[in-house]
């Protein structure tokens, strides 16, 4: 298990309760998907699982950032008092930004240069995050789409976790299907607007998170609403009303 360490201030950061979402961390050799409309909070829910896999065990990780180089990945990350410039500087965090140019060209070869270069890693990187190939899918063929799914799910034959981060207008209906059920773990992200009464005002951004796969089982019960802060990163909301 990839196990999740908190900050010293859980109740503001969040982790924790990610954490136990997760049932503790993450099975190793598993795969797992977060698909979410855009601005629903994937990256920042990304980048604090691998601060919590970080902060335990000694684990590595390589994370792929389609948006990020390493130093602004970092300060992004310092924004929400993810503190990584030690892991980075001991190379347990690699940062990789993935070229996002001619993607409507080159996008099915961009896709397997990521996969190809997570098995070059050195074997004390478990966790590999891609975050987020969806810019080099756009015009990929459903059949091609599924075939990276499942490379992505073959390079946990060779000790390694995924987190695989995918819009979800990206994948056709048989393909989301598909990754459900290839997945070891599926986390679906959503925004939702507060229900007021009338004449009320709440200008916040609440996110939902839903864990329907954990471990390959299949998962129910109520999701995790957050929002996210400067200088705090996800807070949880236990006590929100939501619209539905």
């Amino acid at each position: 298990m990839l196990g999740m360490t908190t900050t010293n201030d859980p109740g503001t950061t969040g982790i924790r309760d990610i954490a136990e979402a997760l049932g503790g961390g993450i099975k190793e050799s598993s795969l797992m998907m977060i698909e979410g409309e855009a601005k629903s909070g994937k990256s920042v829910l990304t980048q604090h699982i691998a601060y919590g896999v970080l902060n335990s065990r000694g684990s590595a990780i390589a994370y792929y950032s389609s948006e990020h180089g390493s130093d602004s990945l970092i300060a992004q990350m310092e924004s929400m008092s993810l503190e990584t410039r030690h892991e980075v500087g001991t190379d347990r965090f690699r940062i990789y930004k993935m070229d996002t140019t001619n993607v409507l060209r080159r996008g099915e070869k961009l896709l397997k240069l990521i996969t190809d270069h997570i098995l070059t890693l050195p074997p004390r990187f478990k966790l590999a995050i891609i975050d987020s190939p969806s810019p080099f899918m756009i015009r990929l063929s459903p059949s091609v789409k599924v075939d990276f799914l499942q490379a992505c799910k073959e390079l946990c034959e060779y000790d390694k976790s995924i987190i695989l981060v995918l819009d979800t207008h990206i994948l056709e209906t048989k393909a989301l299907i598909r990754a459900y059920a290839m997945s070891d773990y599926y986390l679906k992200l959503k925004s939702q607007d507060p229900l007021l009464e009338p004449g009320q005002i709440d200008t916040r951004v609440i996110k939902m998170l839903e864990v329907t796969k954990l471990g390959g089982a299949e998962r129910r019960g109520e999701g995790i609403k957050f929002e996210i802060k400067p200088n705090i990163g996800i807070q949880i909301l236990p006590f929100v009303r939501v619209k539905v």
